[in-house]
């Protein structure tokens, strides 16, 4: 077993590099084996002096896993596109399709040293002029049986429920501990969702760090919405 992974380790990154693909890194777990997979690549492609995600899904099969390598480089308005077609190719059954199986973003665990994954293919990307806040206002019944909780992830800033700003450069750790105070206030009976929300100028390096944390660590009594938040800068 410990050969097939070095092997599979090998050939996963020297595709990257085939690819030129700059994978992204953080220090969050992951899962580190994944068999039965096919590749998916989202480039970094720079066009008439613009930068565009250039999807490289070739022959992937709906009976296996979707291993994707997104360069890190790429920000998140130009990731979208891309993120939304594999969820739609994904979720297209066919007679082909396979039941448990999915779409994993790849990343360099800098803990473990490892190439690690995080599924994706549960979320949905929502609307770029919606944030959380604004959305859940509009549509007043979405998830009413949850205390709502939003963090709002900008180049700069990271901003708690509209009021509690931290730098760009805290740890995602006192984050959660100072999310995890406030939530615990709530004395009622509803169960707790948090909802991410990423202006659309943050690096999918900077995405993926922090949708993996969360999704690793949930709020107490609760979880994080599948709904993701793409929004516009202001």
């Amino acid at each position: 077993m410990k050969f097939l992974y070095i092997s599979f380790f090998i050939i996963f990154f020297a595709s990257c590099s085939k690819k030129d693909v700059k994978v992204p890194v953080n220090d969050n777990p992951g899962i580190h084996e994944i068999w039965d997979n096919s590749p998916v690549y989202i480039l970094m492609k720079i066009k008439n002096k613009d930068t565009l995600a250039d999807l490289k899904l070739g022959q992937v099969m709906t009976t296996t896993h979707w291993l994707v390598a997104a360069d890190k480089r790429l920000k998140m308005n130009k990731m979208a596109g891309a993120i939304e077609k594999i969820l739609k190719k994904r979720h297209k059954k066919s007679i082909h399709s396979k039941e448990g199986t999915h779409a994993y973003f790849s990343y360099l665990d800098s803990v473990q040293k490892k190439i690690s994954f995080i599924d994706f293919d549960s979320i949905q990307l929502m609307p770029n002029f919606y944030t959380s806040a604004t959305y859940l206002k509009e549509y007043s019944k979405f998830d009413e049986a949850f205390n709502k909780y939003h963090i709002n992830i900008s180049p700069k800033q990271i901003i708690f429920n509209d009021s509690i700003r931290f730098d760009k450069h805290i740890g995602k750790q006192k984050i959660f501990d100072s999310i995890w105070k406030i939530v615990g206030q709530h004395t009622n009976n509803k169960a707790n969702k948090l909802y991410l929300n990423f202006g659309e100028n943050i690096k999918f390096d900077r995405f993926l760090n922090y949708y993996t944390f969360f999704k690793h660590n949930p709020i107490p009594k609760g979880k994080l919405s599948q709904n993701i938040f793409i929004f516009k800068a202001k």
